[in-house]
């Protein structure tokens, strides 16, 4: 428990020691959020919303850092390898999202005619979100390969080094993560509201400085996992 909560507080040092990484991760959520939710946008600015892929190629790179150990922070200025990253996270994260889609409308679906296959439709979805979150570790450990987020051998082997503390310490850590992941896209109130313009520019500075410290922490709680038991 004490280094859980030493593994929040170096998150949030690394996030406050990046403030340039911050301003600009703030900047490109902002631009995204105009460029998403402004239907009437000519295509140009649409287009803008490839921003999002850097932002989430610059959360990715911070974990995969973190996990080796590395206290770097990911270089702002290489945008084709952040865009590169961003993609394919973006893409990992869509192929896992079909089966999970099936699985909670085959829950949804039998919930009061059939419970078994209810109860059934719940623990894959359970064991394919495990897959995706060990999976995306795992590609981590083989330099960001692709493919190995969805090589089900290694993905076993490595769930196999997780205990039920260090399991519900790393699962919490993502849920964490992803909690944060979903405020990336910043929402600005259309209207001249005081307290709206306060909360707009707050969660403009608050929202990247949340998502980069919760990558951090993911990191530094699965490599806590792996220092104490060697791959």
């Amino acid at each position: 428990m004490r280094l859980f909560v030493g593994n929040i507080g170096n998150a949030v040092k690394y996030a406050l020691s990046d403030r340039k990484g911050i301003i600009i991760i703030s900047a490109l959520m902002a631009i995204t959020s105009i460029a998403t939710a402004n239907q009437h946008l000519n295509a140009f600015w649409r287009m803008l919303a490839v921003t999002l892929l850097i932002v989430m190629g610059y959360g990715s790179y911070v974990s995969w850092y973190t996990l080796n150990g590395s206290d770097e922070h990911p270089k702002i200025n290489n945008l084709k390898k952040l865009i590169w990253e961003g993609f394919k996270k973006s893409a990992i994260t869509f192929i896992y999202s079909i089966p999970l889609t099936f699985f909670v409308h085959m829950a949804k679906v039998n919930m009061n005619s059939n419970i078994i296959l209810s109860l059934i439709g719940i623990i894959l979805f359970v064991l394919t979100y495990l897959c995706f979150i060990i999976g995306l570790l795992n590609r981590y450990l083989h330099k960001g390969k692709f493919i190995e987020a969805f090589s089900l051998p290694e993905i076993i082997n490595l769930a196999r080094l997780f205990d039920i503390k260090s399991f519900i310490r790393v699962i919490s850590a993502v849920i964490i993560s992803q909690v944060f992941a979903i405020t990336v896209v910043v929402g600005f109130s259309n209207g001249f509201d005081l307290i709206e313009l306060v909360k707009s520019i707050s969660t403009f500075f608050l929202a990247p400085f949340f998502y980069i410290a919760a990558k951090r922490f993911v990191g530094l709680n699965v490599r806590e996992l792996f220092n104490n038991t060697p791959i």
